[in-house]
């Protein structure tokens, strides 16, 4: 049972301030959208260059291309739902739900930093010929993008992150023992095994796809340049075999393993395991189907399935366990692992 503790003056003027800032991008972000679309009212829409490009090689891109159109499509979606301003409202939630108010400060003001560099490093392009080339990492041309690349959103959200942390600094910490405090370890591990399952999942796609198209044909193509993002659509209107066979491809790679194990490699790497959270043993193959249709098969369904999948992560910061949504619907826990030589479920 949640219990209810109460913020200063002071610190909740400054986290109000904070929510203030962070929802300022999504104020301009739309704001410039409406005028765009007057502007494409009254002039017309063009597309030449759009097909044009729709059909390029794409030849020159970077092998980490997929993962930085991705991040590009997580940050635009981010902003347009106000993403940044909820991760303060949930902050502000956490501690007023007794959490300790250090530790959520510190948490908030880290996403928001990490929220605001991810734009200009994540995807970018040279201006050089009709359509837009992405720029290989740690080049001249990405330093000099990386360094130029910031906007309002840049100067926005780190200022949120710094009201939130010198109120964090500030607010006397709650005593020891508080609900959820073992989970503080894990807090850069699971995003990081996240982030490590991907690789591992587009580089397979990549392999295999490139083997097929000569046995297949053309039809089954498979750009993965893209990323996995905007090229699986298969909620959408026209179901193509490609986007089947990753979305059926990204599903085994975790169901399976979490069936089998209770980790997929990146959480081996990691030192992580799902478990049911009431008995600590393995999770069973039904309930771990369940949970990859909501992660990470949930951030495919078009137009809400990636905000409703970055709320649910984010519902760790106020539950008393540390727990992500879809994990605490389910009765499931992530966990550091604690078990060695693991045997397959039967």
């Amino acid at each position: 049972m949640l219990r209810f503790s109460r913020l200063s003056r002071s610190a909740s003027s400054a986290w109000v301030a904070a929510a203030a800032v962070a929802v300022f991008p999504t104020w301009e972000l739309w704001r410039e959208r409406r005028a765009l679309e007057e502007f494409d009212r009254t002039h017309g829409e063009p597309t030449v260059y759009g097909y044009v490009c729709q059909f390029g090689s794409g030849s020159t891109l970077s092998p980490l291309a997929p993962l930085r159109h991705d991040l590009d499509a997580i940050m635009m979606i981010s902003t347009e739902w106000a993403v940044p301003a909820l991760v303060v409202f949930l902050g502000i939630l956490a501690c007023l739900c007794g959490r300790d108010p250090g530790a959520v400060g510190r948490r908030v003001a880290g996403l928001l930093v990490l929220a605001a560099a991810i734009g200009p490093l994540a995807s970018l392009y040279s201006d050089r010929g009709i359509c837009r080339e992405t720029i290989p990492l740690f080049s001249v041309d990405w330093l000099r993008g990386a360094a130029g690349g910031w906007g309002i959103t840049q100067l926005c959200l780190p200022a949120a992150a710094a009201l939130v942390f010198a109120v964090s600094r500030a607010t006397r910490p709650l005593t020891a023992g508080e609900p959820g405090e073992s989970q503080a370890g894990m807090v850069w591990r699971r995003p990081v095994a996240a982030l490590t399952d991907y690789l591992i999942v587009v580089a397979v796609i990549s392999a295999v796809a490139g083997a097929a198209w000569p046995l297949i044909g053309m039809g089954f193509k498979i750009h993965m340049g893209d990323g996995l993002l905007e090229r699986v659509d298969v909620f959408q209107t026209s179901v193509k075999p490609a986007e089947l066979a990753i979305l059926a491809g990204l599903f085994l790679y975790v169901w399976m393993q979490h069936a089998l194990w209770g980790r997929t490699l990146g959480k081996r790497l990691l030192g992580l395991r799902v478990v049911a959270a009431r008995t600590g043993g393995r999770l069973g193959a039904g309930k771990a189907a369940l949970r990859t249709l909501f992660f990470p098969t949930l951030a495919f369904v078009p137009d809400i399935g990636l905000p409703c999948l970055l709320v649910g992560g984010l519902w760790m910061l106020i539950d008393p366990e540390g727990r992500v949504l879809h994990d605490r619907w389910l009765g499931a826990a992530v966990v550091r692992d604690q078990v060695k030589n693991a045997q397959p479920q039967t």
